[in-house]
């Protein structure tokens, strides 16, 4: 029947390895990739099917760009670029249902499926590791010093590239280190708004440690709100929200 069919497909369709120029033609796109990073749901779905090709499999995001034949727009993997297709492959399904599903449920047998497929995209093709994938904590609400002090204690987690990054802006905490971390990590140039409510010096465009000490934003003059706002929607777009902030 047609499940049959589909998982031949999946089974016989994965690509032979290219020449050895092809090879060398991919090992230097490797060089020239971005450094690898932490990944929401979210942000694989908004980055991973478009220029760069991003899949992920047992937390672990390849980047499948070289393959674009089979992950493109027009290829018989599209469904799986900008998603974790782990539950799919181990099940040999093309149902939309089963992405970004957790595994926890899979078989013994399913699992050593799973594994294979991950060996492959590993250790056969080779293909660039991008980050990694996970979900942040979300906590109710956190204050000030608890921000602070969990800023100052931050280790990385599993399935984490890097530490969380907690930065308060307006009432919101944001862990930055999903795609900031270049920004916001210890060498980055915005390290400082971190761990702390940056409220007042993203809208005075400040690191004034007056500003920087201060959360309050009542004093703010129109542009200053308005460059606040414009803040906020950026970070609203960019990075998920794992708190709210209260005095």
């Amino acid at each position: 029947g047609g499940i049959f069919v589909a998982a031949y497909v999946l089974l016989t369709m994965f690509p032979a390895l290219g020449s050895s120029s092809r090879e060398e033609s991919e090992e230097a796109k490797a060089e020239e990739a971005p450094a690898e990073r932490d990944f929401t749901v979210a942000q694989l779905g908004a980055v991973g099917k478009g220029e760069r090709l991003l899949v992920a499999v047992k937390k672990v995001v390849f980047d499948v760009s070289s393959n674009r034949e089979m992950y493109g727009e027009e290829g018989p993997y599209a469904m799986f670029a900008g998603t974790d297709c782990s539950y799919c492959l181990a099940k040999m399904s093309f149902e939309s249902g089963d992405l970004n599903r957790g595994y926890d449920d899979l078989s013994h047998g399913e699992l050593e499926t799973l594994d294979e497929w991950f060996d492959k995209f590993k250790h056969v093709k080779r293909y660039p590791v991008a980050g990694r994938l996970s979900t942040p904590p979300f906590f109710e609400s956190l204050t000030l010093s608890e921000l602070a002090e969990m800023h100052a204690s931050a280790r990385t987690p599993p399935h984490r590239v890097h530490p969380p990054l907690l930065l308060g802006v307006a009432s919101k905490v944001y862990d930055v280190a999903y795609g900031g971390y270049d920004h916001y990590g210890p060498d980055g140039p915005y390290h400082r708004f971190c761990g702390r409510d940056a409220s007042r010096a993203l809208a005075k465009m400040s690191f004034d440690p007056a500003d920087l000490d201060d959360p309050s934003i009542d004093d703010l003059d129109p542009t200053q709100s308005k460059t606040l706002h414009d803040w906020v929607a950026l970070f609203d777009k960019k990075y998920p929200v794992v708190a709210t902030l209260v005095p």
